[in-house]
């Protein structure tokens, strides 16, 4: 039997599902990185699941499933339970800067734009022109 038949056999057994549920959920769902799901497997229920985090590289590869993007959940246990939600409220408040972001969070403007950048996949250049125009109108409005 090969390894990646052994593996299939022992998720199925061991979490009741198959091999490419299991790594789109780990992956995907919970953002865990390819040593973390080697660990999860080989402590499953006691059983012999031994497999290293190269081998979980390659079968996510091969199921066509991209790395995971930890960055949000690093985020949320610096920052605690929530905080990414709280940025992204603070964010698109038009009457909030990057500035005022980095003031709650503890951090400098410079840090809370990577941020804004790394979670919403776009300069915050873009958000910061709809915010001063929405600004302007609002202005323009109560004139």
């Amino acid at each position: 039997m090969s390894r990646k038949r052994d593996l299939e056999v022992c998720i199925k057994d061991s979490f009741g599902m198959d091999l490419y549920e299991f790594m789109k959920r780990k992956v995907e769902s919970e953002s865990l990185h390819d040593y973390e799901i080697a660990n999860i497997l080989n402590n499953a229920d006691g059983k012999l699941c031994a497999v290293a985090p190269r081998v979980i590289g390659q079968l996510r590869n091969e199921l066509g499933i991209r790395r995971a993007n930890g960055f949000s959940r690093r985020f949320e246990i610096i920052y605690g339970t929530g905080a990414i939600d709280t940025f992204k409220e603070m964010i698109e408040d038009v009457d909030s800067s990057l500035s005022d972001v980095g003031k709650y969070f503890g951090f400098s403007r410079e840090y809370a734009r990577q941020v804004y950048k790394k979670i919403y996949g776009c300069p915050y250049t873009e958000a910061h022109e709809r915010k001063r125009a929405a600004r302007r109108r609002r202005k323009r409005f109560f004139r």
